[in-house]
């Protein structure tokens, strides 16, 4: 079977994120299980499993983590959590849960979406709550063999560190925090700074060593786009090269959500024609 490929130097192949099918999976045209076979017969190497409220059961889990173990799939995890201004019992569930899936198993979570919406960033007061939290729950992810990987999502990449912070004061304040790279959001609409493409490299740059997970969808005119796209407010053969330089780099789809699984697939394979053209 041939693996979806991102860039010759990337040896992680291609994810898929399970949270582009939440519509059609909740109007029963595909299941999960069904979803995860049909991902790993496509050529993709792993599956991100949204467990959005962290309310999976652990043989659920377990069943799906065998179903991919079988089909060759590696699964990471991720959850919509609060925002972290406080310890949550859920987040801490949600690493365990996490932790099922085996040691390495990345995490995506966020940091404070409802926080950062409407805003170009986090205030003074907000960054100081936010850090000793972050740091606390990397130090748990740490004693469980797991990478949390926490996404921008309305922040912005870099603050002015002043009278706003973004997702470059939170990893440089907090030296063990990993991050999920979404250009996508940094450029679209509901971020109030948005990025040039050589801020985002700048970004990614700094941060290489602890930015190892990208969510892969695309903006033009900071408009979100159905399929992946060449040309729009960023240029992803570029940021593949740069990413090039980690070959760990985990790279996983997850364009927006359609209504109808035909018009799904529609979509996804046009990104995937994307994604392994010239």
């Amino acid at each position: 079977m041939r693996k979806l490929t991102v860039h010759p130097n990337i040896k992680t192949g291609l994810g898929l994120a399970g949270n582009t099918y939440k519509q059609v999976i909740e109007k029963g045209e595909i299941t999960l299980g069904e979803l995860i076979a049909w991902a790993a017969g496509r050529g993709f190497s792993w599956f991100e499993l949204r467990d959005a409220d962290v309310t999976m059961g652990r043989e659920e889990l377990l069943r799906l983590k065998a179903l991919a173990d079988t089909l060759g799939l590696r699964i990471h995890y991720s959850w919509d959590n609060e925002d972290v201004f406080k310890e949550d019992e859920k987040f801490y569930r949600g690493m365990e849960q996490a932790a099922l899936f085996g040691r390495g198993t990345c995490c995506r979570v966020l940091v404070a979406s409802k926080a950062a919406a409407g805003k170009k960033g986090y205030s003074k007061e907000e960054f100081y709550q936010l850090v000793p939290v972050i740091n606390q729950y990397v130090k748990k992810a740490g004693e469980l063999g797991i990478n949390l990987c926490f996404e921008n999502s309305m922040e912005p990449l870099f603050g002015d560190g002043a009278s706003y912070f973004g997702m470059d004061e939170l990893m440089e304040a907090c030296k063990g925090m990993c991050a999920t790279l979404d250009a996508a959001n940094a450029t679209n609409e509901t971020t109030m700074v948005n990025p040039e493409e050589e801020d985002i490299i700048s970004y990614y740059n700094k941060y290489k060593d602890r930015i190892f997970y990208y969510h892969l969808k695309v903006t033009r005119a900071h408009k979100l786009l159905d399929t992946v796209e060449t040309e729009g407010d960023f240029h992803v053969k570029r940021l593949f090269k740069e990413f090039s330089k980690n070959s760990e780099m985990k790279i996983c789809l997850e364009i927006p959500q359609k209504k109808t699984l035909a018009d799904l697939n529609r979509t996804v394979e046009r990104s995937i024609q994307v994604v392994e053209g010239e």
